[in-house]
């Protein structure tokens, strides 16, 4: 029994001892006593510091990156638009989103292997060399000197020995002139751009589009990433071009010698297409005018002249309403006039004629003065009218009636069916130009 004592306290102190032992050969993150997350993060601050440290020694920003100056600097760009806002009085649209650039830097390369296998290092934007860009058709004056952010951040992968990839990610809000046209209100289609160009020439930085693929539009998150309508407007299609200008002109061709990569720079453009969103036109605009037309057509078949002539004043006030709705809506550039106001104008001038038309024959009837005779021959069209229409007491001598009374039952409903008559062919114009 002692013999067994003895050996247990042996026992416990030897693994006391052995543990301490082994706590003291470990060290760093496999110590019990140390921080595993600390140690990490310690040492891959550590690692970044020195990559930092070697990669910029002898870096020089305005210095492109590459060691053989004739070869040209590709930097290929993709936007990324959140939001687009067209103002139609100043003529001008804003496009905000990022702009994504990618280009290789044969200066900032390492080892991944003497770094702890680090192939990433995120730095600033003013710590690299970096295209400069510019905006040809801006409209921002002296603030387009912030159209691109400039707190960005650049994130280098070491991908090939000898060079490395950078990737850069800024912000940009850029207002634009364009050259809108609203002859077609409310049914205008327009289209403006955004031009991108490269201070250097094509033989020293080269701007394209990465991959060919279009802009990636994001309006909102979740189910309104799909939003195409922003106020008045209705968004139809983002894309991108490239072109090249040199020597005072645009072109879609690629320049190929020496000499023409020198006088030429790169441009990219992105072109937002449009058209305008106005679902309320027919019940805010179309129908009055169509109700406003009723009432000229039924001003041809009321009882008496004096309230045809007062239903035509009612309609005239209505319709100027609704010019006045119009006017403040309607851009104020139209290479032509709409078709639709040219409608509105045209019913207009109907019914102010239908008034004049209603307001004599209101002053003829209350005189005494007989109707000419070349206007008498208007009773031929009662032979047509079938006997059973025919009026009890009905002149048949219809030389010989000069009353405007008598007059105004025939001529009022033919002007009606006229009138009926070309307002259906205007809107059958109207319809056909419109599809």
């Amino acid at each position: 029994m002692r013999l067994l004592l003895i050996f247990t306290v042996i026992f416990v102190f030897y693994l006391a001892i052995l543990k301490r032992d082994v706590n003291a050969q470990q060290q760093g993150i496999d110590s019990e006593e140390g921080d595993a997350e600390t140690f990490f993060n310690r040492t891959y601050s550590a690692h970044q510091s020195d990559l930092e440290k070697r990669i910029f020694r002898g870096y020089d920003i305005k210095k492109r990156p590459v060691k053989n100056a004739s070869v040209p600097t590709v930097v290929d760009v993709h936007w990324h638009v959140i939001h687009v806002s067209i103002n139609q009085k100043e003529q001008t649209m804003t496009l905000h989103g990022h702009i994504y650039m990618r280009w290789y830097d044969e200066y900032l390369v390492w080892d991944p292997k003497d770094f702890a296998g680090i192939h990433y290092a995120r730095v600033k934007k003013w710590q690299v060399w970096q295209p400069k860009i510019r905006v040809s058709n801006s409209a921002s004056g002296l603030a387009s000197a912030f159209d691109f952010s400039t707190s960005a951040h650049v994130i280098i992968q070491m991908v090939e020995k000898d060079r490395a990839k950078v990737e850069m990610y800024p912000t940009f809000s850029i207002k634009v002139g364009c050259m809108f046209d609203f002859g077609d209100f409310p049914y205008d289609q327009n289209k403006c751009s955004v031009n991108l160009f490269a201070t250097d020439t094509m033989a020293e930085v080269q701007l394209q589009n990465l991959y060919n693929i279009p802009p990636t539009l994001s309006f909102g998150w979740e189910e309104q990433k799909m939003k195409r309508i922003i106020s008045d407007f209705k968004i139809l299609n983002v894309s991108a071009s490239q072109f090249y200008y040199g020597s005072g002109n645009v072109s879609k061709t690629a320049p190929v010698t020496g000499f023409e990569l020198g006088n030429t720079w790169s441009m990219l453009a992105v072109n937002v297409d449009f058209v305008r969103h106005s679902p309320y036109f027919w019940s805010t605009i179309v129908a009055p005018t169509l109700v406003c037309t009723m009432f000229i057509q039924v001003s041809f078949f009321a009882p008496t002249v004096s309230l045809a002539f007062v239903i035509n004043l009612m309609a005239i006030y209505l319709e100027f309403m609704f010019l006045q709705d119009i006017t403040i809506k309607i851009p104020l550039y139209l290479s032509k006039r709409p078709s639709s106001i040219t409608l509105f104008h045209i019913l207009l001038i109907s019914n102010i004629v239908s008034a004049v038309f209603h307001g004599v024959l209101c002053a003829l009837c209350s005189t005494k003065v007989p109707v000419p005779l070349p206007i008498r021959k208007i009773y031929a069209v009662k032979d047509y009218v079938p006997a059973s229409w025919k009026e009890e007491g009905m002149v048949v001598d219809y030389a010989c009636d000069t009353n405007w009374t008598e007059w105004t039952r025939t001529a009022r409903p033919l002007a009606g069916l006229a009138m009926f008559v070309y307002f259906v062919i205007m809107f059958i114009l109207y319809l056909v130009v419109r599809i």
